[in-house]
């Protein structure tokens, strides 16, 4: 009956188990739903939208659905809001500061993941893209390159950590070859590889795409940098992926919803016998520790392969149509799930030194009430007195040398939040096709039929870029 009085008492504390992405539950649901409008309308009316702690998530989020929008210039004014926070909120060091280990982490300030702060200006690339403003989208690949030039400092080579995106850094070789800078193409596609085989893209499970492969070794060819082309040549021997005199769609397919988090925590009595004798109360039960700390869950139903297809319009007469199956380029769901497993330990590490400091400080004033207890009686006694405590002040007693404990180390709560609108992953399709213009469409594979991407204009030896979302199913995380 004492334990289950106690679990009843500390069952007001359990809310933070609910994930964080139940906040944005309705702009999901709205967004799943196709009416992007409403769904920017609906989070600016969540808790996120007032709250400092949140600003950074909040900003990337809307930014995000601005995007899905449509509305490319206002996403990236987000987006741009997203960069400030997430500069003034940039983490101090790995290990962390000292309020890392004392304040509980659910109720800081969000800096977001490693990749995170990174996608911001990959989809700031996608709006000007998006814009056919091919310059200001390589001002964001550079911005890029400082903060994958960031990583690189915070982190020594070789421990394990995201450091560099092989799928960014081919999105940007893309852009680069599309203006024919092809020195620059080279060089991020052999950033783009060399990413791709290192520790981030082998944590994503992804190998060299195929597309990016033939480019690279072409254009090392054409360069004369084939001693830089390595063992891909044997590989994809040497293809040239766009025909000359001929120009390129890509399409990038963001699919699927990324992993939530939710918590899972570690629970054990401690029974009065570990604590330093000094503290020891009148239970048996003297401290309860929780250590929380959060664990990705996937949402398994995002389509696994788009058929596109670019029909040209300039002709009506003529029946000209490429299609092509569009490639597996980034798997967000095992790179959430590898970035959050790197850190793991010293997030497990902060709660237990929190939980047990919870603990100490509750075992110290356990001991100063029973020590002021004891006074009180000799007081009583030597004035002939003798105190009997009341039923009512043992239950008290008895409530603060237990419920208590428990509801102490409930406070320890796992910081579920992430950005939660991103992808499972993105897909790249390449069309070589003869310039012109095309209405480009994708189609799910297993899905219900093709989806419209509108219009683009294919410049002769040119790309035109075009980008898709498909969901796949709605949000598991519903709000009713």
């Amino acid at each position: 009956m004492k334990r289950l009085f106690a679990v009843c008492a500390c069952a007001g504390l359990l809310s933070g188990c609910t994930p964080a992405a139940r906040v944005i539950c309705e702009p999901l649901e709205k967004a799943y739903a196709g009416d992007l409008t409403a769904a920017v309308e609906a989070i600016d009316k969540t808790a996120i939208a007032n709250s400092e702690n949140d600003r950074l998530l909040y900003r990337a989020q809307r930014g995000h659905l601005l995007h899905l929008a449509g509305e490319f210039e206002k996403s990236n004014h987000e987006f741009e809001l997203a960069v400030a926070a997430a500069k003034e909120l940039e983490p101090v060091s790995i290990t962390g500061t000292i309020a890392d280990y004392t304040v509980n982490e659910a109720v800081k300030a969000y800096v977001g993941e490693d990749f995170e702060r990174a996608y911001l200006h990959y989809y700031m690339t996608l709006n000007y893209l998006m814009l056919d403003d091919f310059e200001d989208a390589l001002v964001e690949c550079r911005r890029l390159d400082e903060v994958f030039r960031k990583l690189d400092a915070r982190y020594e080579e070789g421990t394990d950590r995201y450091q560099d995106d092989g799928f960014i850094r081919y999105l940007s070789g893309l852009i680069y070859e599309g203006i024919g800078k092809r020195e620059d193409a080279f060089i991020d596609y052999l950033l783009a590889v060399r990413a791709y085989e290192g520790e981030s893209g082998l944590g994503a499970l992804m190998g060299v795409p195929q597309g990016l492969a033939e480019s690279f070794v072409w254009l090392g060819r054409l360069l004369g940098r084939e001693d830089e082309t390595g063992a891909l040549v044997d590989t994809v021997g040497v293809v040239r992926p766009v025909p000359a005199g001929m120009g390129e769609i890509v399409v990038i397919i963001d699919s699927g919803w990324a992993p939530y988090k939710l918590e899972e925590s570690i629970e054990f009595p401690i029974h009065k016998a570990l604590v330093p004798e000094g503290f020891r109360g009148g239970s048996h039960l003297a401290a309860y520790v929780k250590i929380a700390y959060p664990v990705f869950v996937s949402v398994p139903w995002a389509p696994d392969g788009f058929r596109v297809e670019a029909m040209r319009v300039a002709d009506p007469a003529v029946d000209y149509t490429v299609h092509a199956w569009a490639e597996r380029a980034q798997d967000i769901d095992a790179l959430a799930r590898w970035t959050l497993e790197r850190r793991i330990g010293a997030i497990k590490l902060r709660s237990t030194l929190r939980a047990t400091t919870k603990q100490i400080a509750l075992a110290k004033a356990k001991y100063d009430r029973e020590e002021k207890r004891k006074k009180d009686s000799e007081k009583e006694a030597s004035a002939g007195r003798r105190k009997n405590d009341s039923f009512a002040a043992q239950a008290l007693m008895w409530v603060v040398e237990n419920v208590v404990t428990l509801a102490v180390a409930e406070t320890e709560q796992a910081d579920t939040r992430s950005w939660i609108t991103l992808p499972a992953g993105m897909w790249i399709a390449r069309l070589p096709v003869v310039p012109g213009e095309y209405e480009v469409s994708i189609t799910p594979d297993g899905g219900a039929g093709p989806v419209a991407l509108g219009e683009v204009t294919v410049p002769p030896g040119g790309k035109a870029f075009r980008a898709a979302r498909v969901f796949g199913g709605p949000h598991p995380v519903r709000c009713d």
